[in-house]
């Protein structure tokens, strides 16, 4: 059975365990609509605002909808309207989410969740940044919200029919929506997800335990080699080649360079190998990795240029990997008119579509890479822990206190400390110290929010990197367009760091490491046309210089199988561009790295003997890991061979020189379960020793102690055999690995429901490839644009348990790597139109077809 009819039976289970609950009737809504806040000028007690004049929504087959009004308030009505009719329950658990008042309706065990999204945010200083706002940017939220409130009135006339099942369910009601609520709805599930990570804390402590394992100089010289500043040799997006002057690295270190002398003499107290810090945890938990390297990140982008694009023009294409949920992560729409004429997909229904065409350019996103983020480390007042000393005096942490309403329980209050650099982590009491978070792009939220609706009126390079200028956070930006031009910038406001910080563990909180500015836009990573002819990322170093504290970015990169691609011939049709996607996503994203040592050795075995024979089975394999017979096996025998070989190979060249608790960040997640999305962090230390002088990191201490190499490598691999024979038999053909499948998740990546329990499903092999994928191919006047987004574009279940059509409708395309066309002119979307509604400013809703 291959990925199509898997699909097709999982829609049909869906639709009849649904229905089959036999729902009572919601009860009519109890209570008013309203939420406390504001609706940015608004009174909250006040009548949903409604449009100026009509606004026409028309949809297509797939559900997905185009918006048409004449001034922006209007035009975002339509779109808050219609997200209101197909994603309202994820819409409100997101919200809840991201304010953190999920346990609110959800009970006691969501407290710990709503505690920490509670420290990321401060209410007053985002409502004061929205009052800011000039008229034309606050109505695209306030539009927003009230074309969101104008359904729940609909709502609540006709609950019976119109309230989504899962409210009945968990037995609450929808509430009012504010300019407010969408605004943070963004800055708790992009800024807050992909540009406040940092691994300082987890690198502090991986020092320590190197240092008290080895004594200060091997430990330290182990640490500059498993977490280094920059590897000359990794990868980079703007090409390292066109780059007459690298970036400055943060802090001045380079690869090789000596750290601050020992982490007493550096200034920083020791640290509680046990600490948890809610930055690490909640950095993990939003979509990161176990350290070293745990920052959210799993996305990649292509793009080919006139000259590389078969015909000319540009072709690109982006697969966003945020995860698989049930609804899905992202939702199409178009909206045209009061100077918009944009299609694609966003997260969570964005007002920023961030995946899109205007037919004048095209854009996407992969996450950012830049560090943006510096902890650091508070002495706390032994006589009063809620002071801390800066600037030779004791200083009192500012304190607010925040209570959450909990579910079948009593109210719950937290105080959350923040100090001159930031919110409190975490507080190590043992060591009187605490760990304060500062980020750069503080107070820049809702305009990197605006710079990001804004961009999608770009009509070339310049007005794009305009947009790109005002953005605060850290996140990669990419640029297509119909005459053949690509372009590439990470935006972000990068600190200007003392000279003599090292920027992989917190700095010293005294008042004697601020930092002295940020850094010109012009320093940030950009490339346009670069001479290669094509821009690809996937989730790798942004630049040369360009380096963070957790990134780890090395020569084995996942990047290289697009690259790979892309070098294999002169030009590329957009079919073929998108063709790529079926590689990639089941590429093994090791082999490739370690083949040419593993080759080295195996001339030194007879041609024809056993081990030679062996050993050529992952020599002579093409790096595809599928289940093309749907059994749900690996087809071949390297996948179960990668993983019984891998974690032999790391504990025969790491397991001795790495403390237990660091050893175990290389060995527990070399073949996760679930699905690779990464090379093993494991694969980059072996393969830079095996590198030796030639490494971009100095190899200071020798992980093979002494031993040759490739002759290692080959006795472990004929070790992993041994092991196979014993479990399997000697037959190659009976060692099979089992295919992981996807889990698309009923919720949200913060951990809170978005849907019912009885939503998740697990359906289709793994494939590492985007949340949605989307390809825009534009030349002169030509503009096409194909989307696919499971499971599909409405989340919406009656009362009575009647699934929306389209609730999975693209999960048979999406596991057969199909996409469907996108409708880009009017005449297009008139044409696939199945439904068109007015709504009017007299509050009337005319279905006109």
């Amino acid at each position: 059975m291959n990925n199509a009819t898997r699909t097709a039976g999982v829609a049909l289970t869906l639709s009849l365990s649904l229905v089959a609950l036999s729902p009572a009737v919601a009860a009519p809504m109890a209570g008013p609509l309203t939420a406390p806040g504001d609706r940015a000028g608004v009174a909250t007690d006040a009548a949903v605002q409604r449009p100026t004049e009509d606004v026409t929504i028309k949809r297509d087959g797939y559900g997905v909808p185009h918006v048409y009004a004449d001034t922006t308030f209007d035009l975002f009505y339509g779109y808050g309207y219609v997200v209101a009719q197909d994603r309202l329950f994820q819409m409100e658990m997101a919200r809840r989410a991201v304010l953190g008042t999920s346990a609110e309706v959800l009970g006691p065990d969501y407290v710990e969740i709503d505690r920490r999204t509670r420290a990321t945010f401060d209410p007053a200083a985002i409502r004061a940044q929205l009052e800011d706002l000039p008229q034309e940017q606050l109505d695209v939220l306030a539009g927003y919200a009230e074309g969101m409130n104008r359904h729940l009135e609909e709502i609540a006339d006709s609950p019976e029919t119109l309230l989504p099942k899962q409210f009945s369910d968990h037995g609450f009601t929808p509430r009012e929506w504010t300019a407010y609520d969408v605004a943070m709805i963004w800055i708790g599930t992009m800024a807050n997800r992909f540009s406040d990570s940092t691994g300082e804390v987890a690198n502090l402590q991986t020092l320590q335990a190197l240092v008290d394992e080895h004594g200060e100089e091997k430990g330290r010289a182990l640490f500059d080699q498993v977490l280094w500043t920059e590897d000359t040799n990794a990868p980079t997006t703007q090409p390292r080649q066109d780059v007459k002057k690298p970036n400055r690295l943060p802090g001045a270190l380079g690869a090789g360079a000596a750290a601050p002398a020992g982490v007493t003499a550096s200034g920083l107290s020791p640290i509680d190998p046990d600490l948890s810090d809610d930055g690490v945890e909640r950095m993990r938990a939003n979509g990161g990795g176990t350290a070293p390297g745990d920052r959210p990140e799993a996305s990649n982008l292509w793009i080919t240029g006139e000259e590389k694009t078969e015909g000319g023009g540009s072709t690109l294409v982006n697969g966003p990997q945020f995860g698989w949920f049930n609804p899905s992560y992202v939702y199409g729409i178009g909206l045209h008119g009061a100077g918009y004429d944009v299609t694609g997909n966003t997260p969570f229904a964005y007002p920023a579509v961030i995946f899109g065409t205007n037919r004048h350019i095209s854009w996407g996103s992969t996450a950012g890479p830049l560090d943006v983020n510096d902890v650091y480390q508070e002495q706390l007042n032994p006589a009063d822990p809620t002071q801390y000393r800066y600037e030779g005096q004791w200083r009192q942490m500012e304190q607010r206190q925040e209570t959450i309403e909990v579910k079948g329980g009593d109210p719950v209050t937290h105080t959350v400390y923040s100090t001159v650099h930031g919110t409190v982590t975490s507080i190590d009491r043992e060591n009187h110290t605490a760990y304060a978070k500062k980020r750069s792009w503080t107070g820049t939220e809702v305009q990197s929010l605006m710079a990001w609706v804004d961009v999608t009126k770009a009509r070339d390079w310049d007005e794009y990197l305009a947009q790109a200028k005002r953005m605060g956070i850290s996140i990669n930006w990419y640029y297509a367009d119909r005459g053949g031009n690509i372009g590439y910038v990470s935006p972000g406001r990068m600190p200007d760091r003392p000279e003599g910080q090292d920027a992989r563990i917190p700095a010293t909180g005294d008042g004697s490491m601020e930092w002295e500015g940020i850094r010109d836009f012009s320093e940030n990573p950009q490339a346009y046309n670069p001479k290669q002819g094509y821009i690809a990322n996937w989730n790798n170093q942004a630049g040369p210089g360009a380096v963070g504290d957790s990134g780890n970015w090395a020569p084995v990169d996942r990047v290289n199988e697009i690259l790979a691609e892309l070098e294999s011939q002169k030009t590329f049709t957009p079919e073929e561009s998108w063709d790529i996607l079926e590689t990639t996503s089941f590429a093994d994203l090791n082999i490739r790295y370690l083949r040419p040592y593993l080759e080295q050795a195996a001339r030194r075995y007879h041609p024809h003997g056993r081990e030679r024979e062996l050993i050529d089975l992952v020599l002579d394999w093409d790096g595809q890991a599928r289940d093309d017979d749907g059994d749900g096996l690996y087809d071949d025998p390297q996948p179960a061979l990668m993983r019984a070989w891998l974690p032999r190979l790391f504990e025969e060249v790491l397991a001795d020189d790495l403390p237990e608790s660091v050893y175990q960040q290389y060995a527990r997640t070399i073949y996760p379960a679930s699905g690779v999305a990464r090379p093993a962090n494991g694969t980059k230390l072996v393969v830079n020793a095996l590198l030796g002088k030639r490494a971009g990191v100095e190899q200071r201490v020798d992980l093979f102690g002494g031993e040759d190499g490739p002759t290692v490598l080959a006795e472990t691999y004929l070790q992993a055999v041994e092991q196979l024979e014993a479990e399997h038999g000697t037959d190659p053909a009976d060692w099979k690995a089992p295919m992981a499948q996807h889990t698309f998740s009923h919720q949200n990546f913060i951990g809170v429901d978005q849907a019912g329990k009885d939503e998740r499903f697990t359906a289709l092999d793994y494939m590492n490839r985007g949340t949605e994928n989307d390809m825009v191919h534009l030349d002169g006047a030509e503009a096409e644009m194909c989307t696919v987004a499971p499971p599909g574009q409405s989340g919406f279940i009656a009362p009575d348990g009647t699934l929306s059509p389209h609730y999975s409708d693209q999960l048979e395309m999406y596991g057969d790597f199909e996409c469907k066309d996108e409708h880009l002119t009017p005449e297009a979307v008139d044409a696939a139109a199945e439904s068109t509604t007015v709504l009017t400013p007299e509050g009337a809703v005319a279905a006109a077809r």
